[in-house]
């Protein structure tokens, strides 16, 4: 009998992956994850496999799901099989295996999630280990007696198994059926309902036994009974939200404003932008790619002055951000009028905070489809970095990400940072965090950054601009191309 059913807390653990030591549970943080086993490396069904989950990550991310692969190898097989998988899966589209891929050659996590395969005698390597019950070597093992499984684990935020699959060796795994099921357990926690059979995102869906039809009648006004114990409802294919998801005022019954995560879902379509908080300042970079080649991409523009200390980069929606980015620049125009001097970075990104949550109150208007990274200097905080998302939420950062690979480059991110990281480094470090998910050629066309330095002493006291008007020296600007140029030579 498996040692591990759904609803078990999935065990921790600490390991060796493909992108540095993890613990487990930290790893998943609040995200979903998948964990999906092998029996070794440059297996061919496995290759294709990881292929395809290599190029499904977008849709791994939309979801908020994290993914795994665990392989009874070293990472050094781990590495040149990568290189392999990524060449092969060409042939289909981009491919970029970048998730993190466990090295177990002991097999203790593989005997802790019980996928080892201890029936078939002969199903062992030569230090007589069994092979993961996920699948054997086809060079080890042509002929597929059926005992061998795949196992595929979905794990909520919680750290609770929520489902396990497991595939025989000579069958690839169907990730649509994976996503399809995700849909349903986020469905089903997020409101009343269950899914029938064959059901697929956007079709009707089953009202959870639970609710009365009194209730039923207030949360989903279209519901059909069948049957005293099978009721049906609609639920809009882009609106998990059902009757609340059109509405900006009324939250739903798992208390969630559900046009605000359409809003964050259109921020994870837009490019990835991201920031990093230095000792001595503070970079903020992004994809600038144009649509077609007719555009004149010298007109886009990705990275913001606000006023000479604060910058802005964003993802999401390009008109959105240019009706932020003007009230910004009036705000801080003011606060200079009245006080003399430029707004701090927290008080600015409050003020942009706050008008993006008064979007959230009023019927008749929707929540901006942007998020925000605020970067600037004053001499209250010094080099402050905060992220504003669509809800009006806003929070200080030594680095984070927003946008499409906004969980890789996190992840990134937290290998690579750390507190003493100069200037130079954070900008190196924000070119390699882009090319992690980057497609196409980085190009100084393609690329934007923009810095924040801390001014020296002699400059806080002496160094002003402007004449008459005493403005201070700009601490926030943007590299030209040149300079973006010289840094991906480096």
């Amino acid at each position: 009998m498996p040692s591990l059913r759904l609803g078990n807390i999935a065990p921790d653990f600490q390991a060796d992956t493909t992108q540095g030591r993890i613990s487990f549970h930290e790893w998943i943080g609040d995200s979903w994850a998948i964990l999906f086993s092998h029996p070794g490396d440059f297996t061919p069904v496995c290759t294709t496999e990881l292929g395809e989950v290599a190029r499904r990550v977008p849709d791994f991310a939309k979801r908020n799901v994290k993914v795994i692969g665990i392989s009874a190898n070293g990472l050094g097989d781990h590495y040149k099989w990568v290189e392999d998988i990524n060449d092969y899966g060409a042939k289909f589209g981009p491919t970029n295996v970048q998730f993190p891929i466990i090295a177990d050659e002991d097999r203790k996590i593989s005997t802790l999630y019980d996928m080892l395969d201890e029936q078939d005698a002969t199903n062992r390597d030569s230090k007589g280990l069994p092979f993961t019950a996920s699948l054997i070597s086809s060079l080890a093992r042509p002929h597929f007696d059926g005992q061998q499984i795949r196992t595929v684990f979905v794990i909520d935020p919680k750290k609770v198994i929520r489902l396990t699959i497991a595939y025989p060796a000579s069958t690839g795994r169907n990730f649509d059926e994976v996503l399809r099921v995700i849909d349903s357990l986020q469905l089903g926690d997020k409101y009343k309902v269950t899914t029938p059979v064959n059901w697929n995102k956007g079709d009707d869906v089953i009202v959870h036994p639970s609710v009365t039809n009194e209730e039923a009648k207030k949360l989903f006004p279209e519901f059909t009974i069948h049957k005293p114990y099978l009721r049906t409802t609609p639920l809009a294919v882009d609106a998990d939200g059902g009757a609340y998801s059109y509405s900006l005022t009324v939250f739903s019954p798992s208390g969630k404003l559900v046009q605000i995560e359409h809003a964050l879902a259109a921020v994870s379509q837009g490019t990835t932008s991201l920031g990093i908080k230095a000792s001595n300042g503070i970079v903020i970079a992004t994809e600038k790619k144009s649509s077609s080649i007719l555009i004149d991409d010298s007109m886009i523009e990705k990275v913001a002055v606000v006023c000479p200390n604060i910058g802005i980069v964003y993802s999401g929606m390009g008109p959105d951000f240019r009706v932020l980015i003007a009230r910004a620049r009036k705000s801080a125009q003011a606060y200079w009028k009245i006080y003399g001097e430029y707004p701090p970075t927290k008080v600015l990104t409050q003020e942009i905070a706050t008008i993006m949550q008064e979007a959230t109150q009023s019927g008749g208007v929707r929540p901006f489809g942007v998020s925000l990274l605020v970067a600037g200097y004053d001499i209250h905080r010094g080099p402050c970095l905060y992220q504003v998302d669509p809800s009006g939420s806003f929070w200080a950062w030594k680095a984070s990400a927003i946008g499409k690979n906004m969980v890789n480059a996190k992840t990134f991110l937290e290998k690579r940072y750390n507190d003493d990281i100069s200037l130079e480094d954070a900008i190196h470090t924000a070119l390699l965090t882009l090319k992690e998910g980057f497609e196409g050629q980085m190009t100084e066309k393609t690329i934007e950054i923009g810095v924040v330095t801390v001014p020296t002493v002699d400059e806080l006291d002496t160094a002003k601009d402007g004449g008459e008007t005493a403005r201070p020296r700009p601490t926030f600007r943007k590299l030209t191309e040149e300079e973006v140029k010289d840094y991906l030579a480096l």
